[in-house]
């Protein structure tokens, strides 16, 4: 499933939020994309607000992504909606990021 934001003056896309499911449609892992020009203006927040209520919905019991280590922004974020953030074994330039629906 993706949500895309797009410029209806434009037709332009602003961001898109997707997810994968496993086999067993349990756990889905996520992934975020937003205009450089509109980061930190709160679509991603409403974007991942919006794919986790749609998790929700598709009774998916947990959410998963990985984000750069140097991604403060989005990792503040998935820390602001609940997601536990641990540092990834094998690559510690990665983050895990979990949230438990």
């Amino acid at each position: 499933m993706a949500f895309v934001a797009i410029d209806e003056s434009d037709g332009h896309t602003l961001g898109v939020v997707r997810l994968h499911t496993d086999e067993a449609d349990e756990t889905a892992e996520y992934a975020i994309v937003i205009r450089s020009d509109l980061k930190g203006r709160g679509l991603g927040w409403l974007l991942m607000q919006l794919i986790i209520e749609y998790a929700k919905s598709e009774s998916l019991k947990r959410l998963h992504g990985e984000i750069l280590q140097e991604n403060a922004v989005m990792l503040k974020m998935c820390e602001g909606l609940g997601f536990e953030i641990k540092t990834n074994a094998e690559d510690r330039g990665l983050r895990e990021a979990d949230l438990i629906l």
